[in-house]
């Protein structure tokens, strides 16, 4: 067997992140609807968004899919839907056919329990449930030799500390000092996490998920498009060109939304220092708060004013995927 890759997966709820060891980043919509929706002039096996997973079930799987499977369930981590939207980013990173070592991730709500010890019964099923076939006609899949499971904003934490050949960061050894607040904003959820100096240790008691995350504000502006130009149909593509650059396209023509998506940002923001605030509190007593996942970006603005001593690394988005990368290969890359 060919000596294996290691790979950092993010699968979120709202976006599959990948990060490979030669510094490359891949992102895919986790968008896929169960069953055939689209037509192709090539065949269906050869087009290579279809799938089909070992207990007979059927997925289509591109970004421009309406109607798609929404994400936001508690058994996601564990199911096919999880399974194929995986295997998809993995093919579309150029891990197709290949032996690979993945690092995944869960929120850290679901990673531990209420007592603080982790939940091994979900972290085993989310591990067996990457051990079962899926095809994709024939299209090579990656093979998954090993699959482990991180804490996502630990593993962004993680990411600040070492950098992608396995050396410390310039910032190691003031962390290695600081106590710092890690807020995840991410599809489904907003992660919090206080690390204490040094990385080993985390406040139970200050850290946690709430279910708010950037699926809120696409579902809102998608109910604000629609109601404000008397749309009957909303794509994915618009929503995001309201969100990314506050102008769509309706008729052929272009439209400032703006204001609406401001305002729309404004409540979401609310929202989720409405869960922070009762996980950390103000975070005046924390070094610095590190914001990472998707909706880093998207909230830059509105959440920033929370915090006036929080940073952004680059690219926040991948932030959880680059830290499980690391901690694959130099973590636990050794152990068999």
């Amino acid at each position: 067997m060919s000596k294996p890759i290691y790979v950092g997966v993010d699968d979120g709820h709202y976006a599959i992140k990948v990060v490979t060891e030669s510094g490359g980043m891949f992102t895919i919509p986790s968008r896929a609807r169960s069953g055939r929706h689209l037509i192709s002039w090539q065949e269906q096996e050869e087009n290579g968004g279809f799938y089909q997973t070992e207990e007979g079930g059927a997925y289509t799987v591109n970004e421009h899919l309406q109607n798609y499977e929404d994400t936001r369930f508690k058994e996601y981590p564990k199911s096919a839907l999880n399974r194929v939207l995986v295997h998809h980013a993995l093919r579309q990173a150029g891990f197709g056919g290949k032996n690979v070592v993945i690092a995944t991730g869960l929120p850290v709500s679901y990673y531990y329990l209420a007592n603080g010890r982790k939940d091994d019964a979900l972290i085993a099923a989310k591990v067996a449930n990457l051990t079962r076939a899926v095809t994709c006609g024939t299209k090579p899949v990656a093979n998954i030799v090993r699959n482990m499971v991180a804490t996502e904003a630990i593993a962004a934490y993680f990411d600040q500390l070492m950098d992608m050949e396995g050396n410390p960061t310039p910032q190691f050894d003031s962390l290695g000092e600081a106590v710092v607040g890690v807020i995840d904003i991410g599809g489904k959820t907003t992660d919090c996490a206080v690390v204490y100096p040094g990385g080993e240790q985390v406040d139970a008691d200050r850290s946690g998920s709430s279910d708010t995350g950037v699926l809120l504000l696409n579902d809102a502006v998608e109910s604000r498009l629609r109601s404000l130009f008397d749309l009957d149909n909303v794509p994915p593509r618009m929503v995001e060109a309201a969100i990314s650059k506050g102008v769509v396209k309706i008729a052929g023509e272009e439209k400032d939304v703006r204001d609406t998506v401001s305002a729309e940002k404004e409540r979401l923001a609310e929202q989720i220092m409405s869960g922070v605030r009762t996980k950390i509190g103000t975070g005046k007593d924390l070094d610095f708060v590190l914001f990472v996942g998707g909706g880093a970006i998207v909230m830059r603005d509105q959440l920033s004013r929370h915090f006036p001593h929080c940073r952004f690394p680059e690219r926040p988005e991948f932030a959880n995927a680059r830290g499980m990368f690391k901690i694959a290969k130099y973590v636990f890359g050794g152990e068999e």
